[in-house]
């Protein structure tokens, strides 16, 4: 596969793009030359992902359903759905164990149980610590405070290293009685795509697909969709920079459906990656 050269500026002032890049998007304002036919369109939930791993279907079944609790929807010998929420997972195993494909997605849950949650996936997992840029002195110090999309998050690791993250996003204001429990995880909220050009590709799913930039008033377009289901474009970069393990974000196939009443698919030119609309 050819694909465009990426370029990335490895300058100290370059790395403002963290999972969410809020230091420049804070002061990031509406930018009238904007394609006006994107701006303006209904954003929907993301209905299903469907993404590859090299572990065996059994080591994802008991971190998904006996760890998370999630139900199975249904399991084949390739292939395994989890519920979660309103939105499934679907993980396909791969023979090829030279790949190992990881990536990043995130569940919403309610806006008031960002704590909660903590104490609960502390339960399963360990929590990745958080750079000090992006914490809020009023929370534990493993919570990322995503100042200019009001939300807080905790991020965690999966059997195959993919990268999950609770988020509470206050927008939303759906916060629930109780503890934290596994039917308090909503839905898929977003899944992450790795591109070379991050306002091209975002730009492109934008017109192909009817989705807003976001927030709206970003200038720099690279996440796609509202508070219910986000489309990232993100570079080649690594993550967790501060922890022992850091690691690099890379290409692997990745298949989104969306709700949207419109039948519509939209395929990357140079990425295996590929979204369609589900009426549901």
């Amino acid at each position: 596969m050819r694909r465009r050269n990426f370029i990335i500026d490895s300058s100290k002032g370059a790395l403002f793009l963290a999972m969410h890049p809020e230091p420049m998007m804070g002061m990031m304002k509406t930018d009238p030359d904007k394609d006006d036919s994107v701006i303006g369109r209904t954003e929907h939930l993301i209905s299903n992902i469907t993404l590859q791993t090299h572990i065996p279907l059994d080591k994802m079944k008991t971190f998904y359903s006996d760890l998370l609790g999630l139900t199975i929807k249904s399991v084949f010998s390739n292939r395994i759905v989890f519920n979660a929420g309103k939105s499934t997972v679907t993980f396909t195993k791969i023979d090829n164990q030279l790949t190992k494909p990881w990536y990043h997605f995130a569940f919403n849950i309610p806006e008031n149980k960002i704590l909660s949650a903590r104490s609960w996936q502390l339960q399963r997992t360990a929590l990745i610590p958080t750079p000090k840029r992006l914490r809020d002195p009023k929370f534990p110090s493993d919570v990322r405070h995503f100042r200019n999309w009001n939300a807080h998050s905790i991020f965690f690791y999966d059997p195959a290293g993919n990268l999950l993250e609770f988020i509470a996003r206050h927008d939303l204001q759906n916060g629930s009685d109780g503890t934290f429990s596994v039917d308090d995880i909503l839905n898929i909220s977003e899944i992450a795509f790795v591109v070379d050009d991050q306002q091209a590709e975002a730009h492109r799913i934008g017109q192909h697909l009817g989705l807003n930039v976001y927030p709206k008033s970003a200038r720099h377009w690279w996440a796609m969709g509202d508070e219910n289901g986000l489309l990232l474009c993100i570079p080649k970069r690594i993550f967790g920079e501060n922890t022992p393990n850091p690691k690099r974000f890379d290409v692997f196939n990745t298949d989104v459906e969306i709700i949207k009443p419109e039948n519509l698919k939209y395929s990357f030119d140079n990425f295996p990656y590929e979204i369609s609309t589900v009426n549901q």
